[in-house]
This record gives C-alpha cells, sequence and structure tokens, in this order.
C-alpha cells in the first residue's frame, strides 16, 4: 500500500517504520513547540495524510517516551502524556498529536523529535439495532478489574 503525504511546513519529516516488522510509523515534530507547566498543547506535524478508502489511523504513544520522557532543549527529558487520536480516512487537515506536560515548569520540545506513532487500522462499519434485552454472559456486568490482578 502507498499512501500519499503531503508536506505544509518544509521542516515536516515523512513517516517511517523504524522497523520492518513494527506496527507504527514515527510520527515527528515540525517545529519547535514550548508547553506551559501542566497544561496542554499540540504538537503539529506538518503532514496531511491521504488516507486509503477503508482505513484509518491511530495516533498512540511512544514507549521510549512513556517510560523515559521526551528529550527538551534543556537537555533534560520530561514526562508528557501523549493522548490517542484517530485520523479518519477524509480527513484532509494537518495531523497535530495532543500532549500534556505533565511537569510543574514549561518545557520546550525541539523540532524533529519522534512524538507519536501512527498506526493504520482496517476500518469497519455497521449498523446498530435498538434491543429491549442483551444475551447474557459468564461475565456479566463484571468490568474495570474485574476479574483480578493476580494468578
Amino acid at each position: 500500500m502507498i499512501m500519499n503525504v503531503k508536506k505544509t511546513n518544509e521542516d515536516a519529516v515523512i513517516p517511517v517504520f523504524a522497523h520492518k516488522t513494527d506496527s507504527g510509523f514515527d510520527l515527528f515534530t515540525c517545529e519547535e513547540l514550548t508547553i506551559e507547566g501542566r497544561k496542554k498543547a499540540i504538537a503539529k506535524t506538518g503532514l496531511i495524510f491521504e488516507i486509503p478508502n477503508g482505513w484509518g489511523i491511530q495516533i498512540k504513544n511512544k514507549s521510549g517516551i512513556t517510560m523515559k520522557g521526551v528529550p527538551t532543549t534543556s537537555g533534560q527529558n520530561a514526562d508528557i502524556t501523549v493522548y490517542e487520536g484517530t485520523i479518519d480516512m477524509d480527513y484532509r487537515g494537518e495531523v497535530g498529536i495532543m500532549i500534556k506536560n505533565e511537569e510543574e515548569q514549561s518545557i520546550t520540545i525541539p523540532k524533529h523529535t519522534k512524538i507519536a506513532q501512527g498506526v493504520l487500522r482496517k476500518v469497519y462499519h455497521c449498523t446498530f439495532a435498538e434491543v429491549k434485552e442483551v444475551n447474557e454472559t459468564v461475565r456479566g456486568e463484571g468490568g474495570f478489574g474485574s476479574t483480578g490482578n493476580t494468578l
């Protein structure tokens, strides 16, 4: 599959799969971004995707950033949250990555920082039918840790 990508910023980085077996492709910032302490911001990628019909892109965090933090211009890594998102096949705007600075102080993320990953997903649709009852299962209404967390 080939996906067309348009740069809206000359400093944008066309996505790559770091390894041929990777599920996600890397997304980079196209400009420096300063985020105040405990605030949210959108990191620009400078990219517009022409997603093929029947597909979507899920924006996911990167495990390295989750564990080690994101590099900053100060030389220190900072704790951030990268929020997941969905890019629909008919969206033709610039892709932005939603981020929250978890630090008390402001941070500046350098241009060309590997900030998130995109994962291609097949899109399925269904018709929803309202019913009075749903079938019973062994699990029933158990959720939110109802199966425990030890063997």
